[in-house]
């Protein structure tokens, strides 16, 4: 009698030829008690059982042997993908397109959604101030912050920070940079460390102080060459001297993902830090206490609140409100909504790619039953046809991550080059080992559902596929799963599509004002050309002069 040896191992081997034995010991023993041969040898395949299943089931109590069933599931499945070409290019292509897409995708909202903020305690930073109708972000009335930060009570640390404006580097090698002013305690607020140096000091952070600055890494690696000496050096910032104390790290973003290549003190007005009032516009940041949260916040600083208000027209009293949000919610604020949108229709797609790998799953499975229908009558179990399955489907699922994660890299590029650049960390987006390990992740859960999906509409118990073995019951069954197939594919590329759309609605929603013929500028000013706020009010005035002559101008002119 001949054995068919299902395992390569060794051990596999051992096995086998001791179950050899044993039915031989059993024959001889038949023989022994009179039988011929050919009868002894009858009996004891009666007695002794399916000769793989009792293989399987006696292996299957040896440490490690789901590794040699894995070995040999590969290896039959990697035969049969070489056997159908066809079939195994369309479900790699059909995978790869669905898993480029979310990948690409994902890698562009998971710094909106879930991607930790680069700062220290990121969950208890909360962006905290007054909401207006003319403003659209929250804000702080400047000298009235610093009343608040000393009677404030739910926050470990209140810090502000008053924008970003354009600067010269005027040296010999002249540069128009970015310079951000803050709080002289805003990095330790935020728990950002820098990279060389030293932070603000509280002396420094008042007019009239010696000068100081902290420069961007990439400033420190573009125009310094990472020189560690750089600490001391004096730089002129639109014509005054800055000395050089820090370098920031190369993770550092401000809340508002503005960028900075030169962060300076405020240099607040010292004696009008007693006195409320509105001298200038800044917005501010808070470090919650670990047992506060942003709605108890809000009811404790109601009475900071009362008094700001009472400092407003009143006009516009009934408009202000209070407001105490996450920092991630202020720098996502609308695009939160766009991102989620964005993520549940690559998904949709992700469902789509499933099911037409499911459905080609299906039609090389209705080829298989003369072979599901052998093994079956060998002793091959249930559990034991699923993994096959399974494993064929997850060489499918390897196969399509690889081709995926080629495409992802241009579906990004392009995803990047036609979103709108109002999305936050649109620039950052990129593949990395995080975004790798949900490309797997995705793959791999799609092949373990989607190549089961064979396996649940079969009867594997027996050798009926679809009911009745009858070609007219497969006929009808295959056009029942067709139809399914094009039913499915056809609500989610319609839920896809109008997901999109909502996207792209509120990309263009309506500001309820016309803004057909309307422009926005942004000037900055020399502080050394304009150091009083009267000259620069004046400077504002003139603009608006010369705007209006020239509209007359132009409106002679057509006339």
């Amino acid at each position: 009698m001949k054995f068919r040896h299902i395992f390569s191992q060794p051990k596999s081997a051992a096995l086998n030829e001791e179950l050899r034995f044993h039915f031989e010991q059993l024959v001889q023993q038949k023989m022994q008690a009179g039988a011929k041969e050919e009868e002894a040898r009858r009996q004891a395949r009666v007695e002794f059982g399916n000769m793989e299943k009792a293989i399987d089931d006696t292996a299957s109590q040896y440490p490690g042997w789901w590794l040699e069933v894995l070995q040999q599931d590969l290896r039959y499945g990697l035969r049969g993908l070489r056997r159908n070409l066809v079939f195994a290019t369309a479900a790699v292509i059909t995978l790869a397109l669905g898993i480029g897409a979310t990948t690409a995708v994902f890698s562009v909202i998971d710094r909106i959604l879930f991607r930790s903020l680069p700062y220290a305690h990121d969950d208890r930073l909360v962006s905290v101030g007054l909401v207006a109708p003319i403003m659209p972000q929250e804000f702080m009335l400047g000298n009235s912050y610093y009343m608040w930060k000393e009677s404030q009570t739910p926050f470990e640390a209140l810090t502000s920070w008053s924008g970003v404006n354009r600067c010269d580097l005027s040296e010999a090698n002249p540069a128009h940079l970015a310079c951000a002013n803050v709080e002289a305690d805003f990095l330790p607020a935020l728990g950002i460390g820098l990279a060389r140096g030293r932070n603000f000091l509280s002396e420094e952070d008042v007019p009239n102080a010696p000068r100081v600055a902290l420069i961007s890494y990439g400033l420190w690696k573009d125009r310094f060459g990472k020189a560690e000496d750089v600490l001391g050096k004096t730089i002129s910032i639109d014509g005054e001297a800055n000395r050089i104390i820090g370098v920031l790290p190369p993770t550092f973003e401000l809340p508002s993902l503005e960028h900075a290549d030169i962060v300076v003190p405020q240099r607040v007005d010292q004696p009008a830090q007693r006195r409320p009032g509105i001298a200038h516009l800044m917005s501010a940041i808070g470090r919650l206490k670990p047992s506060v949260t942003a709605a108890q916040a809000v009811s404790m600083l109601q009475p900071q609140f009362e008094q700001a208000l009472s400092l407003a027209p009143p006009r516009f009293r009934a408009e202000v409100k209070l407001r105490v949000r996450s920092l991630r919610d202020f720098q996502v604020h609308d695009a939160r909504l766009t991102a989620w949108t964005l993520l549940g229709a690559v998904f949709a797609v992700l469902l789509i790619t499933g099911a037409n790998v499911s459905g080609l799953l299906l039609a090389r499975a209705a080829e298989r039953d003369l072979e599901f229908a052998i093994r079956k009558s060998l002793g091959a179990s249930r559990w034991r046809l699923l993994s096959q399955m399974l494993t064929e489907a997850l060489l499918l699922s390897v196969l399509g991550i690889l081709a995926g994660w080629l495409l992802s890299e241009a579906l990004l590029r392009l995803f990047v080059r036609m979103a709108p650049q109002s999305i936050p960390y649109i620039d950052q987006a990129h593949l990395d080992a995080r975004v790798l390990g949900f490309a797997v992740g995705i793959a791999l859960l799609s092949g373990l559902v989607f190549g089961s999906a064979p396996f649940w509409s079969r009867d594997l118990l027996g050798n009926r596929v679809f009911g009745n073995a009858t070609g007219a019951s497969r006929a009808r069954a295959r056009q029942v799963l067709l139809v399914a197939q094009l039913s499915v594919t056809l609500i989610l590329l319609t839920a896809a599509g109008l997901l999109l759309r909502t996207a792209r609605n509120l990309q263009n929603q309506a500001l309820g004002i016309r803004t057909g013929q309307v422009v926005t500028a942004t000037v900055h000013l020399n502080r050394q050309q304009y150091p009083r706020a009267l000259a620069r009010m004046q400077f504002v005035a003139r603009v608006e002069e010369k705007a209006e002559a020239d509209s007359r101008r132009q409106q002679c002119g057509r006339r």
